[in-house]
C-alpha cells in the first residue's frame, strides 16, 4: 500500500518554510505522495451543508489562509523530486476547463509526471457565487470539464463539442510526461460512485469511517461491472482524516478491503511541527516505509 501525506496549504500553520519542511520530511521517511485541499475565497457566512461535519456546520473563518493547490504542490516538487503529487481536494467546476488542462500538464511537465488529480463536484454554493459560476448541474459539468481536460492532454488537435464547453481547431503543448494525469474523484455518493465507475482512474474518500468505506467499496465494485470495467482497474485512495485512527487494526482492514493508496493529515497543533513529525515517523514505522537518502 501507498501512503501519502496532507501537507499544511491551509489553516494557521501556511508558510512557506513549513511547506517545505514536511515536504522534505515525506521525501525522507520514504512516503509515496504530499496532497494539498482546496479552496478558492471564503464568504463570511456559509449555510451550505458541510458534509465532513455531523451537524453540517463550516468551521473556518473566511479569513482561514488556503494556498491554491497547484502552487502549492509546485512549491513541494522543488524539494521533493521523488514524491507524487495530489490534489485533496481540487473543485473542478470553480475552473475555466482549458486553463486548468495547461496548469495541470505545466506541473505535470516540469514535475516528471507526478501528478494525481483529486476531483471534487464542490458543496459549498457560497463559494460559486463569490466567483460567478452555476452552482447547479456541477456534477455533470465537472465530467464535461475532465473529458476536455484529457482531450488537451493528449497532445493532439482537439475538437471537443459538449453540453457546457467547446474548443475546436487548438491544440496544447507541452502535455504531460505521463501517458494521461491519473484522476481520482472524491465524494460517496451512488452518484460519485456511478462517475467514478464511468470515466474515474480512481475513488478518492475523504473522511468517512471503515464501514461507510467497506460499503463504497463494494457499491464501486458493482458499478464497475455494470460499466463493463474491471473493479481492479480503479485506484481507491482513502483519506480517513480524523473520523478513525491509522493502526496495526486499521491497516488490516484496508489491505482486506483492497484499498491501495492512503493518506493520512498529521495533527498540526502547538507551536510547531513537532507533532506532524512524530505522527509521520509513527506511521512510517508501523506502514514499513523505507527511508530514501
Amino acid at each position: 500500500m501507498q501512503i501519502g501525506i496532507r501537507l499544511p496549504s491551509a489553516g494557521a500553520k501556511v508558510s512557506p518554510e513549513n511547506l517545505v519542511t514536511a515536504a522534505r520530511w515525506a521525501e525522507a521517511l520514504g512516503y509515496h505522495s504530499v496532497w494539498v485541499s482546496d479552496h478558492v475565497a471564503l464568504p463570511e457566512k456559509v449555510d451550505s451543508f458541510y458534509p465532513y461535519d455531523p451537524q453540517g456546520r463550516w468551521p473556518y473563518p473566511a479569513n482561514t489562509p488556503w494556498l491554491d493547490p497547484l502552487l502549492a504542490l509546485a512549491w513541494a516538487a522543488a524539494v521533493a523530486p521523488s514524491v507524487k503529487l495530489g490534489t485533496s481536494v481540487m473543485v473542478v467546476p470553480l475552473r475555466q476547463p482549458i486553463l486548468l488542462a495547461k496548469q495541470l500538464s505545466s506541473l505535470d511537465f516540469l514535475s516528471g509526471g507526478r501528478v494525481i488529480l483529486g476531483v471534487g463536484a464542490g458543496w459549498m454554493e457560497e463559494e460559486f457565487d463569490l466567483i460567478g459560476v452555476p452552482f447547479e448541474r456541477r456534477g455533470p459539468r465537472t465530467a464535461e470539464m475532465i473529458a476536455l481536460v484529457r482531450a488537451f492532454w493528449r497532445g493532439e488537435p482537439v475538437n471537443f463539442q459538449g453540453e457546457f464547453y467547446e474548443a475546436a481547431d487548438c491544440q496544447m503543448a507541452p502535455r504531460p510526461v505521463q501517458p494521461t494525469i491519473p484522476v481520482v474523484w472524491g465524494g460517496h455518493t451512488d452518484a460519485a460512485l456511478k462517475r467514478v465507475a464511468r470515466v474515474g482512474d480512481g475513488w478518492h474518500p475523504t473522511q468517512i469511517t471503515l464501514d461507510e468505506l467497506a460499503a463504497g467499496i463494494a457499491k464501486l465494485r458493482r458499478f464497475c461491472e455494470e460499466a463493463g470495467r474491471d473493479p481492479a482497474s480503479v485506484l481507491v485512495v482513502a483519506r480517513p482524516g480524523r473520523v478513525y485512527p491509522i493502526n496495526a487494526e486499521t491497516q488490516a482492514r484496508h489491505q482486506e478491503l483492497g484499498v491501495q493508496h492512503l493518506v493520512i493529515d498529521p495533527p498540526l497543533d502547538g507551536p510547531d511541527l513537532c507533532s506532524f513529525r512524530a505522527e509521520m515517523e509513527r506511521v512510517a514505522e508501523l506502514c514499513g516505509l523505507q527511508p530514501r537518502k
